[in-house]
């Protein structure tokens, strides 16, 4: 079993009623979507971090991507927390050549009896006589990262990027109105944000949006006639519409366009 180090972003902002709330829906959805995938799987958690052993860790890379509420992810090697045996855990885990250089990043919460820095350099000594390699820790060919939390240590070297955003859920129902890509782009932002979507789309776009949703129940309806009085007509509810276009007429309830800001953040 490996075990994957979750990291969250904008939950940690939450008051700690909400954040534990937020990580109950973060750690949901981490359990449908590996589930989805047929990952076995078993989840702990501690204040700020998520942790995950899985059977296959390759075959878990996709779904933690596809997360949201997900900043990043590693593959990580637990340790007590002492200073001798991080020392030597960080030699063995390090994969370093000869000719290569390598830079320690640590960081630590809690008590201990010893600094971040004192870490980084009892470590960096033990990787150091064990491969030979030469320390830079401006632009090094490689980084070993060691976090300490409370009684245990953590070291890892690869650190892959999530989707970020908010749990699924977290927020509002909303309608996505969806008729081609960009529809599609857009309702994908607002569940970025937390927001559960109900869809009303083209049967052409039916398809493409259960591929996008994956293991996400979600509803989809055919419209027909006019699509926003057809979307309006979901029930109370349902709190806003969204689309992709740049601009839409007033209705009844609110219309999210969130494109314009995106492409503007992505230029």
């Amino acid at each position: 079993m490996t075990l994957v180090l979750i990291r969250y972003g904008e939950i940690g902002l939450k008051s700690r009623y909400v954040r534990k709330k937020f990580e109950e829906l973060l750690i949901a959805d981490i359990k449908k979507a590996l589930s989805y995938y047929g990952v076995e799987h078993r989840i702990r958690r501690t204040w700020g971090r998520i942790f995950v052993e899985v059977d296959d860790f390759e075959r878990t890379i996709k779904p933690l991507e596809n997360v949201f509420g997900i900043k990043s992810f590693s593959p990580v090697v637990e340790v007590k927390a002492d200073l001798e045996g991080i020392s030597r855990a960080a030699a063995e885990y390090a994969e370093v050549g000869r000719n290569e250089t390598f830079a320690v990043r640590a960081r630590r919460t809690g008590n201990h009896d010893f600094t971040s820095q004192d870490i980084a350099i009892k470590a960096g000594k033990a990787v150091e006589d064990a491969t030979h390699a030469t320390v830079n820790l401006v632009k090094p060919d490689r980084e070993i990262f060691i976090e300490v939390r409370d009684e245990m240590g953590f070291i890892f070297s690869r650190k892959i990027e999530g989707t970020g955003g908010l749990p699924y859920g977290s927020q509002g129902k909303v309608t996505g109105i969806v008729e081609d890509e960009k529809d599609l782009l857009a309702s994908w932002l607002m569940m970025r944000r937390g927001c559960a979507v109900e869809f009303v789309c083209n049967e052409s776009m039916a398809n493409k949006i259960e591929e996008k949703c994956m293991w996400r129940n979600v509803t989809i309806h055919i419209f027909e006639g006019d699509k926003c009085i057809f979307a309006e007509n979901l029930g109370i509810q349902i709190k806003a519409m969204v689309t992709g276009d740049e601009f839409f007429e007033k209705r009844k309830m609110p219309v999210f366009c969130p494109l314009p800001g995106f492409y503007e953040v992505i230029k």
